[in-house]
């Protein structure tokens, strides 16, 4: 029997749907702000250490509880990403910032003409490089051009020979998980390396002040994930993520 095409739009539209009530609702909001409540206090004290000053213009690519953070502290913060009506996904906000906000899409940064006229004194590339399928040489020239002379950039993101990806790689499992069914949602495209965020940043003429790996994740039950973390203590490549710090 052949099938209509309105069938197989209704299939499609119940994965959309399923996938957004799973990524999108404020139950993916409040399990996000609590798996990364470590990061955002870490994020926080490691600007204040680097530019102490609370007039400083603050850059936050995306839009999360860090941001709120910082304009606690700063005067003047803004985030940069997607319409506020098309940024959907637990990373955002439950209640949307009131802070400038910058419209720009990541994936068009090798568009010039589409750059906005602004200069900062610190941006915050934090755990966002990962979920763009253009080349993240784009975006670290895009955000040279945003910083100030002497200004940070700090990104960071999951590293990708952590041990606990290694072993899912060791037993036949993609250590990543799949293509999003909602796409204004996007999961990991890819994860990288320190050599190759080191090599995107000399590409784009930034100095490299440090690197270093990290577990985010203070809350680790399961003993698969004890194991992992006593390993990657011994070992530091072998932690989850990792934090570059730039320089213009």
């Amino acid at each position: 029997m052949k099938e209509s095409k309105g069938h197989y739009k209704e299939v499609i539209d119940r994965w959309i749907s399923d996938e957004k009530s799973r990524t999108c609702g404020a139950e993916a909001q409040q399990r996000y702000i609590e798996t990364h409540k470590h990061r955002f206090n870490y994020l926080y004290n490691l600007c204040l250490k680097l530019n102490p000053d609370k007039k400083a213009a603050v850059l936050d690519v995306g839009r999360s509880q860090l941001s709120a953070m910082l304009s606690n502290y700063y005067k003047h913060v803004s985030t940069l990403g997607l319409d506020i009506d098309e940024d959907e996904g637990g990373h955002r906000e439950i209640e949307p910032s009131k802070m400038n906000s910058i419209i720009f899409n990541l994936n068009k940064s090798k568009e010039i003409d589409l750059w906005p006229d602004k200069k900062f004194d610190l941006i915050i590339y934090s755990e966002v490089i990962e979920h763009l399928y253009e080349a993240p040489e784009y975006t670290f020239l895009f955000f040279r051009s945003l910083l100030n002379i002497g200004g940070y950039l700090i990104c960071t993101t999951p590293n990708s020979a952590y041990l606990a990806k290694r072993i899912c790689s060791f037993i036949g499992k993609n250590p990543l998980p799949g293509i999003r069914l909602y796409n204004k949602n996007p999961g990991h495209y890819r994860e990288y390396t320190k050599k190759e965020l080191i090599n995107y940043a000399t590409m784009c003429d930034l100095k490299v002040i440090d690197h270093k790996y990290i577990n985010f994740k203070q809350v680790i039950t399961s003993l698969k994930y004890r194991i992992v973390k006593y390993f990657s203590n011994i070992c530091p490549s072998l932690k989850g993520s990792q934090i570059l710090i730039l320089q213009k």
